[in-house]
């Protein structure tokens, strides 16, 4: 049977002042150099949701869900340096303390009430030592984290998705420069968390042939990357290549009772292989300072679609022109464009092909301390993304008809401006990005 709805959606989303506080030090003793940072995070939001859904064939709906969720974070990090023979050598410590809560509730049978909470810790030392040869700099470091993750559903602790984590993370990097050719060679290996949206095992509701949740038997991503970079006069070049170790992506699968709706759900790929190379350039003609930069994206993955081994390789290619013309008077008019190919992340491919020109003109008055920005983004309205999500079980397309365009006026003063201060470098900031 074929059925066609109409689904209109209200929401509205309340998000509390967040409270945040930064403690930070930063002096010397003697040749020692110390530097701390203490951050605290706390802050509350609460999403609702209205669903009004006609259907031809079947029954009208209305859909009401409520998500209220709770965050904190405590984190802190201190770094020690002293001078040792031909550089230096840097040691510290980080320290995070989080906890995130959501309780979710709906109204229809297909989505189940959730009250999630994740608490986690996590402390990490290091150690890192610089030398210089001549022209050539030489870096070596190592990383060890200790991660504690507690999973619970309505207070109870769940074994099963609370995991412990020990992990040593080497670090190498080559600097030399050979006249006007400077070049680094870098390898770092690290860990990346899951966001904790991902993590939270909560039913969502999209429509009623859609629905969406996370995983809390998610694993940390490991990542091993080695990048080269050199530079020539007005030239640059840079290439990457990272090794993804249980990656973060989306996979559909049949849901409900007849297996006739979708849910999307995040799960850990067992590896995947991304390069990347860029090749740019920035001159100077009068006036006009124009930069152009190419690049190709390439990763190597296989998955299995409609029971077929499907290769997501097609490799990606993005072209940027950035123009900054001076202007009399001292005003600055910036005209920049950008062209992206069809692409694969993952197991999303872009399937068309996006580009944007967008126009700035930049004025500033007293020193610069007071300036006159108009800016007019995505001119012709043509940057909207497309996307098809492959899965063994089911695909789905997404055509995104959202405008891009947009314009706006800011007026910008600055207080203080001729004081030059520490301000703090932060603690937790990765960690800050999970929320």
């Amino acid at each position: 049977m074929l059925d066609r709805y109409k689904s209109a959606v209200d929401n509205k989303s309340t998000a509390l002042p967040r409270h945040y506080a930064n403690l930070y030090y930063n002096g010397q003793a003697g040749k020692l150099s110390i530097d701390f940072n203490a951050d605290i995070l706390w802050y509350k939001s609460r999403e609702l949701s209205l669903s009004d859904e006609l259907s031809e064939m079947g029954e009208n709906r209305t859909v009401n869900t409520v998500s209220t969720s709770h965050n904190r974070m405590f984190a802190e990090k201190l770094v020690v340096s002293h001078p040792l023979w031909r550089g230096q050598i840097q040691a510290g410590e980080e320290y995070t303390n989080t906890r995130t809560s959501n309780i979710f509730t709906a109204n229809i049978p297909e989505v189940p009430d959730a009250d999630n909470r994740v608490d986690e810790s996590n402390i990490a030392a290091f150690v890192e030592m610089a030398q210089q040869f001549g022209s050539l700099n030489i870096g070596v470091g190592l990383r060890y984290e200790h991660v504690k993750f507690d999973y619970y559903e309505t207070g109870r602790l769940r074994d099963g998705q609370s995991k412990t984590y020990n992990n040593l993370f080497p670090s190498l990097n080559v600097a030399a420069q050979t006249g006007p050719v400077r070049m680094g060679l870098n390898y770092s290996g690290k860990t990346v968390r899951p966001g904790y949206g991902q993590l939270d095992g909560a039913v969502s509701y999209i429509n009623r042939l859609t629905f969406e949740t996370g995983n809390p038997y998610l694993k940390p991503t490991k990542m091993q990357t080695v990048e080269y970079m050199a530079q020539w006069r007005q030239f640059f070049a840079q290439l990457s290549y990272t090794y993804f170790k249980d990656g973060v992506y989306h996979i559909t699968e049949p849901y409900g009772a007849d297996g006739e709706a979708t849910i999307i759900r995040t799960a850990n790929l067992d590896h995947r292989h991304y390069f990347q190379a860029f090749l740019g350039g920035q001159f100077k003609v009068g006036i006009w300072q124009p930069r152009v930069n190419v690049g190709v994206m390439k990763q190597w993955l296989s998955l299995p679609v409609n029971g077929e081994t499907m290769k997501m390789n097609n490799p990606g290619f993005l072209v940027q022109w950035m123009n900054a013309v001076h202007l009399p008077y001292d005003i600055w008019l910036n005209v920049d464009a950008q062209l992206m190919s069809r692409s694969w992340d993952n197991n999303m491919k872009l399937s068309n092909t996006p580009w944007h020109v967008n126009a700035k003109i930049y004025k500033g008055f007293l020193n610069n301390a007071l300036s006159v920005t108009l800016e007019a983004k995505d001119l012709f309205n043509s940057s909207r993304r497309d996307m098809i999500m492959y899965s063994d079980a089911v695909q789905i397309v997404q055509k995104n008809f959202s405008t891009g365009r947009s314009v706006m006026l800011t007026l910008q003063y600055r207080f203080n401006t001729t004081r030059d201060r520490y301000r703090g470098t932060g603690a937790g900031n990765s960690e800050k990005s999970r929320f």
